[in-house]
């Protein structure tokens, strides 16, 4: 019998190391299955299959995207990107490596692929298989208190298929029965590995160029040890008191950038690294934690 190893959420999450601090402080004393599930765009806003990737697959308007929450404060999960969206015929990996150097890079891009007809239609299938396209949703179980949960939200032919399920820690069977936790799992680990298991229905990776960016002012970083943080000029006309709404406490503030903002900001968070502290117009100082927003995504801030 073959086995599959998850990939794990370590792997993909990358917060400011502050609130990673005191995110796992605080994940041994809350509840579980607390935030709301991330929701698909409405049916007539859903990305449709590309004329060139998906064009010949046995279903239309595919969509795909595989998320986590946890019951804690919201400002600790921000940068919690999903770790796989295919939206119009595209495959879009959240999958990012933690960086093992302080301080990090502010920004954090993706990259995507062109992912075949074929590829989508193996997916389905294997949902199909999994018997995750019937009536049941959830199959998470009771999960402790303070776990995480994940959750795997799919359109196929006009249908939403929302579910909830644990996140695979370790060795995943590949023989699972139908319709059981076992093979929600082993779904999670197969389209999370996508280049391992339909890495011949997938194209050439290059960046992914976002549409819009989710962007966190917190309390400004201190220096850590000899290293002092940089300062540059806040390049956005809002002040930060002005800035988006309240997100998580007082201290904390989130907004989505869209358009010419994003055209202004994004150079220079790419150009920061997790110490840079912002100063707005009114000499007021604010660090960033930045996250990219993926099609039907509509982030933590909305």
């Amino acid at each position: 019998m073959s086995t599959r190893i998850a990939r794990l959420m370590t792997a993909v999450v990358r917060p400011a190391a502050g609130l990673f601090v005191a995110a796992t402080l605080l994940a041994g004393c809350v509840g579980a299955g607390g935030g709301a599930t991330p929701t698909l765009p409405a049916a007539s806003e859903a990305p449709q299959a590309s004329t060139n990737a998906a064009s010949s697959t046995s279903v239309s308007g595919f969509y795909l995207r595989a998320t986590q929450t946890q019951a804690l404060a919201p400002q600790y999960t921000f940068g919690w990107l999903p770790s796989v969206t295919i939206a119009d015929g595209q495959y879009i990996d959240g999958m990012i490596a933690i960086p093992t150097i302080y301080p990090g890079p502010l920004y954090e891009g993706l990259s995507q692929r062109q992912i075949s007809a074929a590829g989508i239609d193996q997916i389905v299938a294997e949902a199909r298989k999994d018997g995750l396209l019937d009536t049941k949703i959830d199959f998470s179980g009771q999960p402790m208190p303070g776990s995480v949960l994940s959750h795997i939200q799919m359109r196929i032919d006009g249908t939403t298929h929302d579910l909830t399920g644990p996140l695979p820690s370790g060795v995943v069977s590949e023989s699972a029965s139908s319709g059981t936790t076992a093979a929600y799992e082993l779904f999670w680990s197969r389209i999370t590995s996508l280049e391992s298991w339909l890495g011949g229905e997938l194209g050439v990776s290059k960046p992914y160029t976002p549409a819009s960016i989710a962007v966190l002012l917190t309390p400004p970083s201190d220096a850590a040890g000899p290293m002092t943080p940089t300062e540059k000029t806040w390049p956005l006309a809002s002040t930060f008191a002005t800035f988006g709404k309240a997100y998580g406490g007082v201290d904390y503030r989130c907004a989505t950038v869209t358009g010419t903002d994003l055209a202004t900001l994004l150079p220079v968070v790419q150009d920061s690294n997790q110490l840079t502290r912002f100063v707005d117009s009114t000499g007021a100082k604010k660090s960033l934690q930045v996250v990219v927003l993926v099609p039907g995504d509509p982030g933590p801030c909305a």
